[in-house]
């Protein structure tokens, strides 16, 4: 009987085999590298959205003018962008103690770096 499989290159460039259940087909510990770089480049793009928001808000304060309601707005931009990044710091701190508790002591490694 034969599976839907996708077809995925690893680091060393041999294809990686995942079945319907999720789980690789020749070793189960793939899957931990593809959720590891998933949530590596979901942190990665939540860091430069909010990076980009930070230069938004400091740019809207520049122009501003001197109008209150422009500087309003643009601490506020501010405000929440600086929110975001402990946030975005916070959660990944959630996620490597969950990854250690659940999974043993290794940590996952932020954008590749083993």
């Amino acid at each position: 009987m034969h599976y839907l499989a996708l077809q995925l290159p690893s680091i060393n460039g041999s294809p990686n085999s995942i079945n319907v259940n999720g789980i690789p087909a020749d070793k189960p510990g793939e899957l931990a590298i593809i959720i590891n770089a998933g949530i590596d480049l979901m942190i990665a793009a939540a860091i430069f959205v909010c990076l980009f928001m930070l230069m938004l808000g400091g740019f809207e304060w520049i122009f501003s003018q001197g109008d209150k309601q422009k500087i309003a707005n643009a601490r506020q931009r501010l405000a929440m962008s600086i929110l975001g990044l402990v946030l975005i710091f916070a959660s990944f701190l959630i996620i490597n103690v969950l990854y250690a508790f659940f999974f043993g002591s290794k940590i996952i490694n932020f954008l590749g770096s083993q």
